[in-house]
């Protein structure tokens, strides 16, 4: 009996506790404040307050079903929910974040987002006092919209006691809003490759943001919002790379390009499951071309026509003579057989630009930054490229009369060799690739931002354009017809030649003590003297150039003098000291270059180091900064990719009135330079 008696007590005592535990959990949620088109209240992920300091806490509202209330940035109409805190106690700061929201249907023309039915809006609860009781009190305003928009005015209360942490009811609640918080990108695996602001040109005009995204997980599909400015249409989406690239055309409509230009712009991005913050500094451009903008046929035409241009540069000077022999000594021959030496020129250029091609889709599939004209940056292809012309230009000389490097140049009178021929037309494109030409930058910013198929379908049409002279030469073969018949003339001509090819050979080895130093330049310089002299079976030329080598790689160290970069007194290339530069009202100039660049040594002593341009590049208000991309530079290649430029010469121009930077052509002119000075240029002189 007695027991039986003990046992009534204990039953009471358990109902009690949990009891007692189902009001601990009502009491994470404080009261519902209704209203006759909505309620909201307070609530909490735990019954109590903890020893941490902070509380993971909510605002929950409840619509009737078919109404809706707004995102932080609602779009084209509609109020956002705001909320004060005032009357709180041990309450050190509360932060709101907002979960990914919806596209409304459209109502009379407005786009609007925000949350069908109601929304959780998780808040971050930061305690003044770790460990004491928290009283919450919200006064909250917010809209419940149909047809109509209703303002609803709500006050809200939570009281939390002191003590354990543990889960209330309403946690599970909390986590899933939270859930659908944007994460930083930094966590997602997602980057922003580059942010181009530019005018959109169709819909209501304003400004059209371009966000180039990579994803180390395949996009799924991408949708874009930016924070704190009306942009509730949908973007533009290319996806491309395998899934692991996506292009995104924002329009922000009733916005200028200069209101966006150079500030830190805050996105959310939501690609099925995931929900990403992403931000991004947006500079003024040219917006990157979507995936069907720009048709390959139409970047093919371009790189067709960029090819041609290629053999008017400065980099193909150094082998004109090759160009012009190989025309010379067909004069007077068969039609067929001159044919066939144009047609074998031509196919020289074409296949180098395919092995070109194929290379460099192999190492941008190897996930290698790849550039035009990398392969000057390999002191082992300068000394090789080194080798060729002095063999070229013993050739000519008449020193070589052996085989294909007798054909190939140019040393015979007559027909020469089809071996000879294709070789002319490879060396030609090799030092052809050394530097940019206009349309062939378009061409490769195309190819070089996409696949395999892209990279040899554009460079191969480049190389058709190159070799366009020797096929249409080929096509009328009756032209030779009209050239000068070979003749004693043609022996002191290729001795001419010869010697541009040996200022070549020297060119080559000038770069290369940039690359390796002064000693490896010399040596390989002593290594050639010595291969000469024994292919033409002259030892003792051998011996003395041998001497002669190594006398000048012992006195390398004083013979040896920095190159000097002109007039203008150029500074480092540093990219993160131009925004502080611009804002103290600096123009800035940067010159990207290589020694191994002929282009831009034509730009810098045509243009650069002739008044009136120098004496602006040593304005005080003129900052001139040089970027040497002679050797491998992964800043470098990044900045000239911002550009979406893979090759140099690039200059650009910064300053107060183009914050973001003006990307000067690959050929300079003085007008060109001195208009992009003066748009960019510091303010007073921009106001007169």
């Amino acid at each position: 009996m007695r027991s039986r008696s003990l046992l009534l007590p204990l039953l009471l005592l358990a109902l009690v506790a949990q009891e007692g535990l189902a009001g601990g959990a009502r009491a994470a949620a404080g009261p519902w404040d209704k209203q006759p088109k909505g309620a909201a209240r307070l609530i909490a992920a735990t019954e109590a307050t903890g020893s941490t300091g902070t509380v993971d806490a909510a605002i929950q509202i409840r619509l009737p079903r078919g109404w809706h209330t707004y995102w932080k940035t609602p779009g084209d109409a509609g109020i956002p929910p705001t909320v004060s805190w005032k009357g709180s106690t041990n309450l050190r700061a509360a932060r709101i974040d907002f979960p990914v929201p919806a596209r409304l249907p459209p109502v009379e023309g407005l786009r609007t987002l925000g949350y069908d039915n109601g929304v959780v809006l998780p808040v971050a609860v930061t305690l003044a006092h770790p460990g004491e009781a928290l009283h919450l009190h919200a006064e909250l305003d917010y809209a419940s919209c149909q047809a109509v928009c209703v303002p609803i005015h709500a006050s809200l209360t939570l009281n939390l006691p002191a003590g354990l942490a543990t889960p209330g009811k309403e946690a599970v609640l909390i986590a899933a809003a939270r859930a659908r918080v944007p994460v930083p990108a930094a966590a997602s695996g997602i980057r922003v490759e580059r942010a181009v602001v530019s005018p959109d040109t169709g819909g209501k005009g304003g400004a059209m943001l371009s966000l180039e995204l990579a994803s180390a997980t395949p996009f799924v599909s991408p949708d874009l919002f930016l924070d704190g400015a009306g942009t509730p249409a949908p973007p533009t989406v290319a996806v491309t790379r395998s899934g692991h690239a996506a292009l995104l055309r924002l329009p922000v409509p009733g916005t200028k390009v200069a209101a966006l230009t150079g500030r830190e712009l805050a996105f959310t991005l939501v690609d099925g499951a995931r929900a990403v913050a992403i931000g991004a500094t947006a500079v003024a451009g040219v917006p990157p071309p979507m995936p069907g903008d720009t048709s390959l046929p139409t970047v093919l035409a371009i790189a067709l026509l960029g090819g041609l241009v290629l053999n008017l540069m400065p980099c193909v000077l150094p082998v004109i003579s090759l160009k012009l022999l190989a025309l010379l000594r067909h004069a007077g021959a068969e039609r067929s057989a001159a044919r066939a030496q144009l047609l074998a020129s031509a196919a020289g250029i074409i296949v180098s630009f395919l092995v070109l091609a194929g290379g460099l889709a192999g190492l941008k599939a190897a996930g290698t930054a790849v550039g035009w004209g990398i392969q000057f940056q390999s002191p082992w292809f300068l000394a090789a490229m080194a080798l060729a012309t002095t063999l070229f230009a013993a050739g000519l000389f008449g020193t070589l009369e052996f085989g294909a490097l007798s054909a190939s140049g140019p040393a015979a009178a007559g027909g020469g060799g089809l071996w000879g021929a294709f070789l002319t037309g490879a060396f030609a494109t090799i030092l052809a690739s050394s530097c940019t030409a206009p349309f062939v930058g378009t061409a490769l910013g195309f190819a070089f931002t996409r696949g395999t198929m892209e990279i040899v379908a554009v460079l191969g049409a480049m190389g058709l354009g190159m070799a366009a002279p020797f096929l249409a030469a080929a096509a009328v073969p009756g032209i030779v017809a009209f050239l000068p018949r070979p003749g004693r003339w043609m022996v002191w001509l290729r001795r001419v030649f010869g010697v541009g090819l040996v200022g070549t050979s020297a060119w080559l080895l000038w770069v290369l003590s940039f690359e390796a130093g002064p000693r490896a330049a010399l040596l390989a310089a002593a290594a050639l003297t010595v291969l000469l002299a024994l292919l033409a079976w002259r030892p003792r030329y051998a011996i003395g150039g041998a001497l002669v080598a190594a006398l000048l790689t012992l006195l390398a160290p004083v013979l040896y003098r920095p190159v000097s970069h002109g007039a203008t007194a150029w500074r480092r290339f540093d990219p993160q000291a131009i925004p502080a530069l611009v804002a103290a009202n600096k123009t800035v100039f940067v010159n990207v270059t290589a020694a191994w660049c002929l282009t831009c040594k034509a730009n810098e002593i045509a243009v650069l180091d002739q008044a009136p341009v120098a004496g602006k590049l040593r304005a005080p208000n003129l900052v001139a900064m040089q970027a040497d991309w002679t050797r491998p530079n992964p800043a470098i290649g990044a900045y000239l990719a911002h550009f979406r430029r893979f090759g140099v010469p690039l200059d650009v121009v910064y300053g107060p009135g183009a914050p973001a930077g003006i990307a000067l052509p690959e050929l300079l002119t003085p007008g060109v330079v001195l208009d992009a000075l003066r748009r960019a240029g510091p303010r007073q002189q921009a106001s007169r």
